[in-house]
């Protein structure tokens, strides 16, 4: 059990315990080591304490570093999300843009195709048309031969025709 003076002690400060005073009684204890054990026990409590200002002040410092540590821990977890987000974005421009870019080469590709048909048709006619023009032309110098082969064959025909007959022995 403990008496009420322990209890009192235990509450103590260090300058509570050096101001601390005692009845005096015939035949009681050294005044002078009382208060030198009081003096001993008071730089004690005082050393405990400056400790525990010490400790308490590093845990109040080492708790203001971890929230200080958690907060930008939190930042860098939304960072890397954006940099994830803007990667997932880039990506996706990218994949537009080359999209794009496919679609547009294959507009001008099939433009081009189209001009190059048009083209050949163009060609073509123009081939058929000479190459008529040249039939054409043969075809009149070949009637003109014939023409002119007829003719001189009715002529010889007619020249035949009106020589006298010849005797036949």
């Amino acid at each position: 059990m403990i008496d009420h003076a322990e209890q009192h002690a235990r509450h103590m400060t260090a300058s509570s315990l050096r101001d601390r005073t005692f009845r005096r009684r015939m035949m009681g204890l050294d005044a002078d080591e009382v208060y030198a054990y009081l003096d001993l026990l008071a730089d004690q409590v005082q050393e405990a304490d400056t400790e525990r200002d010490e400790i308490r002040a590093e845990n109040s410092r080492l708790r203001t570093e971890l929230e200080r540590a958690r907060a930008e821990l939190a930042e860098q977890v939304p960072m890397e999300d954006r940099v994830n987000e803007q990667v997932v974005e880039l990506f996706s421009q990218a994949q537009l843009v080359a999209e794009e870019m496919v679609e547009e080469v294959s507009r001008d590709a099939r433009e081009r195709l189209g001009h190059a048909r048009a083209h050949e048709r163009k060609i073509v006619d123009e081939a058929m048309g000479t190459a008529g023009q040249e039939i054409r032309s043969y075809a009149k110098a070949a009637q003109s031969q014939m023409q002119s082969i007829v003719e001189s064959f009715a002529a010889e025909v007619d020249r035949i025709g009106d020589a006298p007959p010849r005797e036949t022995h």
